[in-house]
Parts: structure tokens; sequence; C-alpha cells
């Protein structure tokens, strides 16, 4: 689309669950608006997004998100999967494919088995091993990429995760100051967060 959406999230699968993780700096127009933004989320205990993007869309979208996995489970008493909320995701971002939200998202989960999605801003849903999406996207796959095996164990995913957010941060200047992390696995998710230093302190 030729919008550079500020921020960067990466995803990765392994066998025994998905790692999602972020950067925390909110830009605009090259101010730093923020060092302590929340780009990730849990949507149910099984289910996670993370966003690249205007925090308002964020925000946004993840009000929607959360109503609608609530919405599904007060219908059928049980939580929503993490395919069908990214199927729902899909439905609601092309629906604003005339104005599209400035956001990419990674949507990551434990269904039957773990499960990694992304999806542009006009609602494009695909099925990924590991996805970055945002300005610092190509440098996060470029550290990625090289490094993924199949038998990734979890502990390994985190690391490579953090190290990828970590990689963009010395370069893309979009993206900084610290990572969120969501680990998500059958039992449920653990969340971490990384604050770097500033030169201030």
């Amino acid at each position: 689309m030729g919008i550079v959406l500020p921020g960067t999230a990466v995803g990765i699968k392994t066998h025994s669950g998905v790692v999602l993780a972020t950067d925390k700096r909110v830009t605009y127009e090259g101010f730093v608006l923020s060092r302590q933004a929340r780009k990730i989320h849990m949507v149910t205990k099984h289910c996670g997004v993370a966003f690249a993007g205007l925090m308002g869309d964020v925000g946004y979208l993840t009000k929607l998100l959360d109503y609608e996995a609530k919405a599904y489970e007060l219908e059928f008493g049980r939580e929503i999967k993490a395919r069908s909320l990214a199927k729902v995701l899909s439905v609601i971002l092309y629906s604003y494919k005339l104005i599209p939200m400035l956001t990419e998202v990674v949507v990551g989960g434990y269904d039957e088995k773990p499960v990694l999605y992304i999806l542009d801003p006009v609602g494009s849903l695909i099925e990924e091993k590991y996805a970055a999406v945002g300005s610092g996207h190509q440098l996060a796959l470029g550290y990625i990429e090289p490094r993924y095996r199949e038998d990734l164990s979890l502990e390994e995913a985190e690391k490579m995760a953090i190290d990828a957010i970590k990689t963009v941060i010395e370069r893309d200047v979009l993206s900084g100051d610290g990572v969120d992390v969501l680990v998500i696995t059958s039992e449920g998710y653990t969340s971490k967060e990384y604050l770097f230093k500033t030169t201030q302190e």
C-alpha cells in the first residue's frame, strides 16, 4: 500500500506453542510519543494478537476482538478458536477496505495445535510458520529465516523472537525501547516485558 506502518511485531510457531513479540515505541512524524506502548494482547486464554501500526486502530481492533470473543463464548459456551478469531478479524478489516485500518496483525494461538496467521490492512489472511509485520519486518525476517527450524523448542523460539526485535531496534528508528512477549501453549499463556535503558537514564 506504500505506507510504512510504525513498529514491529513477530510471531514464531513451534510444535508445542506460539511466540508473539512486539517493540514498545510509538512514533508520529519522526517524534517518539511513547516508550511504554503495549502492542500485544491476549484475546482469550489461548489466542493472542500482535500489532504494528497506528495505536488508535490497534486499540479499536483490540476492543472489537474482545467483544467478538466474549459474544462467541456466551453463545456457544466455549472459547473461540484462534483460526476463527483470525477469520473474524479478516472480515472486520475487509469491511474497512475503502478507508483501511493502518495496522498489520499477527494472530497466534493454540487450537488443537499451534497456529499462526498474518493479516494486512485489508484483511488478507495467510497462515505461516513464522511472520513479521511493520516497519522492521524485513530486518526481522532476515534474522529469523536463516535460524528457523521445524524442531525449534519453545524456549529457542522465544529467544529468537526477542533477538529479532532487538536486531530491528538497532536499525529501525520507528521501533524501539523494549520488547513485549507472549508465549501461548495448550496450558494457556505467559507474558513477559523487557525494557531497554535510554541514553537519558
